[in-house]
């Protein structure tokens, strides 16, 4: 027979009150009796009914996490992040993705509305009247990652972008000597995409580096796109002696190996950079300098502050602020330009 909170509360000598208070994680339980408890469910290897608990408590144990997409490394560690956090916390992970294309309305409704979860945490990539209405429409805590919506009550963590992006380009304008850049980002209103190209055209200008418009490159974040436009550009780029900023490791692996196709040296022909250092960042030939991102941390973080607001509904908006950190690798050279 399954093991029973009452048999948990049988070897711990307490009432099954009690068991309820140390599973909820309540700190009306003295050390003493919660150790008693806790060494009652592990040697009887008592596993709660999060559904039950939910029933008595209004609550389900389960947290949402929404992303734009669910392939690639840079998502697989904000899940990996928050799935570790939300299991040393006593919750399940529900995890979900909004295409692009969908302002996620349908989805928010089912997960929220319904009581599916007891909070959400949500990566937008852009922020527009759609998403803003969608997101206002949430009924339990709510995180976003990577941005804040105004008008929304909401917690968030965000990562300093700018200052990572800018110790890249100085990295590519001072230490490596270009002085002809091409950007390679996302979609024009990505949150990213954004971010990136202002600090791009900050240092730029400082420098008095120019970057024309016509080497300004909306793409979708993806290996292929990336690889196609370097078919089409390697050449060009590496006889006009431009060096090449992509908005990601993906798409910087991507024209890499097209310059390697076209049998251009990368960085001795065309230096290039990307940006989060997932592990394709240490594979490409040469290794790319890049931005790390904490991505683990950031899922981590978003449950933190789920958690931290189903204990205090009324407690102050947070907003965490992490770090990004320049990598230098082999991929733009040292003084590979003149």
């Amino acid at each position: 027979m399954p093991v029973s909170i009452q048999d948990v509360a049988d070897r711990a000598n307490v009432s099954i009150s009690t068991v309820s208070r140390v599973l909820n994680r309540r700190n009306i339980v003295n050390d003493v009796t919660r150790k008693r408890v806790e060494s009652a469910i592990e040697e009887l290897g008592y596993r709660p009914n999060v559904f039950a608990r939910g029933l008595m408590l209004r609550r389900s144990h389960i947290l949402g996490l929404v992303l734009p997409d669910l392939h690639g490394e840079f998502y697989s560690e904000i899940i990996r992040g928050a799935n570790a956090r939300a299991r040393e916390l006593g919750y399940k992970l529900m995890i979900s993705s909004v295409a692009a294309d969908d302002d996620g309305s349908e989805l928010m409704a089912t997960v929220a509305d319904q009581a599916l979860v007891d909070g959400v945490a949500v990566m937008v990539s852009e922020v527009n009247a759609r998403t803003r209405a969608t997101l206002s429409t949430v009924k339990v805590p709510l995180v976003v990652l990577d941005g804040e919506v105004q008008g929304v009550r909401h917690d968030s963590v965000v990562i300093d972008q700018r200052l990572g992006a800018v110790a890249l380009i100085e990295h590519l304008i001072r230490d490596c000597g270009a002085r002809r850049l091409v950007f390679v980002g996302g979609l024009p209103t990505n949150f990213d995409t954004i971010e990136r190209l202002a600090a791009l055209q900050q240092v730029a200008a400082d420098a008095d580096v120019k970057i024309d418009p016509g080497n300004v490159y909306h793409l979708d974040y993806q290996y292929d796109t990336a690889f196609e436009l370097g078919q089409k550009r390697v050449k060009e780029w590496s006889r006009r002696r431009f060096s090449v900023f992509a908005a990601n490791d993906e798409m910087a692996a991507g024209i890499i190996d097209a310059a390697i196709d076209a049998g251009i040296s990368v960085p001795d022909e065309l230096p290039v950079v990307g940006f989060d250092d997932t592990r394709i960042a240490a594979m490409t030939r040469p290794r790319l300098t890049t931005v790390s991102v904490p991505m683990s941390s950031m899922g981590a973080a978003a449950v933190d502050l789920l958690c931290q607001r189903l204990e205090d509904p009324s407690r102050p908006a947070t907003k965490l602020t992490l770090q990004s950190e320049l990598v230098v690798r082999e991929s733009c050279g040292v003084n590979s330009q003149t």
